[in-house]
């Protein structure tokens, strides 16, 4: 099992890395004066340290991404549910306008019928021009 530092060594070393995270050979030779530890083991706590700082600046940009990510997909999210919602108003749109276009059709038949019955000329050059010129809804709405 490897030796525990001392706290006095581990704060020397946490304030020369706070100042500088790459050691010159100067500093090396003040860091094994002052902590007595030797520059091997010196140079390993740097290195690891260094490591360490690289991997939790990884998990923070990590991080950061998965929550624009999770955004991201929420935005797509509801975008498609209103794409859907519109879809859905669209289809009930056009259902209705082929019942109104039916519904049309059929009070234009029921009409006809009765101006014949009745004998009206004017009403007749009214389906007429409905018809032959296409001057009815169907084809002035489209």
């Amino acid at each position: 099992m490897a030796n525990r530092f001392e706290e006095y060594q581990i704060n020397a070393l946490k304030m020369a890395f706070e100042q500088s995270q790459h050691l010159t050979r100067e500093k090396k030779a003040e860091l094994v004066t002052a902590t007595g530890l030797d520059v091997e083991q010196i140079t390993s706590w740097f290195n690891r340290n260094r490591t360490k700082k690289r991997v939790r600046k990884s998990i923070g940009d990590l991080h950061q991404t998965k929550a624009e990510l999770q955004q991201a997909l929420q935005v797509l999210q509801e975008s498609q549910e209103r794409e859907a919602k519109l879809q859905k108003e669209l289809q009930e749109s056009k259902e209705k306008e082929a019942e109104l276009r039916a519904e049309n059709q059929n009070l234009q038949h029921q009409l006809a019928l009765r101006g014949r019955e009745s004998g009206d000329s004017q009403f007749d050059y009214y389906l007429w021009s409905e018809n032959v010129l296409g001057l009815n809804s169907e084809h002035s709405s489209s």
